[in-house]
C-alpha cells in the first residue's frame, strides 16, 4: 500500500509543498532582500538573520525529511534487483542524510558561540546531511546503469539521475576547490575574485538551491521511472529461464 505511485505521488507532492513551499514563504517575509542565487538556505534557519520566522522554513524541512523516509524504502525495493549490496548502501545512505538534515534544523546556525563545544555544527551537520546524500544518489547511479545493462531498469533512470547528481557535485566541486585556493594563495584570490565575484557558480548559495531541487528531482525519477515489483520479478524469471534453456 505504502508503495503504490498513488501514494508515493502524493508523498512527492508533500515533500515539494513542505520543503520549497515553507523555504519560498520564508524567504518573501525576510527582513533583507532574499536572493536565493546569492544566499545560503541556512540563513533562512538563522535566528540573527531571520528572527520573525526562523522557525517556518525548519519546521517545514523537518516535516519534508519524515516524509521522505517511505522514498529510501522504496528506493531499496527497487534498486536490490540490481545489486542488494548497493541498494543498501544507497537506502541507508539517504537515511542517514535525512537524520542528519532534521538534525541541522534543530541545530539552528549560532554566529557566536559554540554548540555542544563544536564551532559552526550547524554547518557541520548540514554538510554531512549533502554528503550522505551525495553517497545515496552516486550509488543509485550504479544500480541504475548496471540494471540498464542487465534490461532491469530504463535507460531514462540512468541519464536523468547522472545529470542531477553530477553536475550539481561538479558545481560544488569547483566552487569548493575554488574557495580554498584563495585561502592556499592568498596572492591569487584578488584575481579570482574579481573574475567569479557576480557570477552564480561562486556562490555556495546557488549550488544549495540547484542541489536541492536536484534532490527531489531523483526522487520523482525513482518514483516515476522505476518499473512495478511484478514487472521487474517477471523480466528477472525470463532471465532465469533463458540461462536455465542455455545451459
Amino acid at each position: 500500500m505504502l508503495y503504490r505511485k498513488v501514494v508515493l505521488t502524493a508523498l512527492l507532492a508533500l515533500i515539494f509543498l513542505a520543503f520549497f513551499g515553507t523555504l519560498g514563504l520564508s524567504a518573501h517575509m525576510f527582513p533583507q532582500n532574499y536572493d536565493w542565487r546569492y544566499r545560503v538556505i541556512s540563513n533562512l534557519l538563522s535566528p540573527r538573520d531571520n528572527p520573525g520566522h526562523y522557525w517556518l522554513p525548519a519546521c517545514g524541512i523537518i516535516l519534508a525529511a519524515v516524509l521522505m523516509l517511505p522514498l529510501a524504502g522504496y528506493l531499496h525495493r527497487n534498486l536490490e534487483v540490481a545489486s542488494s549490496r548497493a541498494a543498501r548502501v544507497s537506502s541507508g545512505a539517504l537515511v542517514a542524510g535525512i537524520i542528519a538534515l532534521i538534525c541541522a534544523c534543530l541545530v539552528v546556525p549560532q554566529h557566536t558561540h559554540d554548540v555542544l563545544g563544536i564551532r559552526r555544527l550547524h554547518e557541520f551537520i548540514s554538510r554531512s546531511s549533502a554528503g550522505f546524500m551525495a553517497i545515496s544518489m552516486l550509488t543509485a547511479c550504479w544500480c541504475a546503469w548496471k540494471g540498464f545493462r542487465e534490461n532491469l531498469l530504463e535507460a531514462r533512470l540512468f541519464w536523468i539521475w547522472s545529470l542531477v547528481t553530477l553536475v550539481p557535485l561538479a558545481g560544488i566541486f569547483l566552487s569548493e576547490s575554488l574557495l580554498i585556493l584563495t585561502r592556499l594563495k592568498p596572492a591569487w584570490a584578488m584575481p579570482i575574485r574579481s573574475v567569479l565575484r557576480h557570477s552564480v557558480f561562486w556562490h555556495l548559495g546557488f549550488w544549495e538551491w540547484s542541489g536541492s531541487a536536484a534532490i527531489f528531482v531523483f526522487l520523482c525519477a525513482a518514483v516515476f521511472l522505476t518499473p512495478s515489483r511484478t514487472i521487474q520479478t517477471r523480466v528477472t524469471s525470463e532471465k532465469v529461464d533463458l540461462g536455465n534453456r542455455a545451459a
